[in-house]
């Protein structure tokens, strides 16, 4: 399945982050979009996500899949938007 990237918002204090990443696909323009949820988390990876859709929580979901790697890719190359340093993402 094919997604494309409609909205991310995330958010920090000063101790967290969280936010949300929405998805569409463009092949089937009038579905739902798929929603995936941002949270903080105080190990590696440094957040946990959870999708919208209980049925779509597993991680190869493909929205589920593709807001992990969004996030792996912010916490690995701009961790100072999140309040992070480099040194805490899991490097994989």
């Amino acid at each position: 399945m094919m997604l494309q990237l409609l909205s991310m918002t995330l958010a920090f204090d000063d101790t967290r982050f969280f936010g949300s990443v929405m998805f569409t696909n463009p092949t089937r323009p009038n579905d739902k979009p798929s929603v995936v949820l941002i949270d903080h988390a105080d190990q590696a990876p440094w957040f946990r996500l959870s999708n919208v859709d209980p049925d779509a929580e597993d991680p190869s979901d493909p929205a589920m899949a593709e807001a992990d790697r969004i996030m792996r890719f912010i916490l690995t190359w701009a961790p100072e938007r999140l309040g992070r340093t480099h040194s805490e993402p899991e490097q994989s």
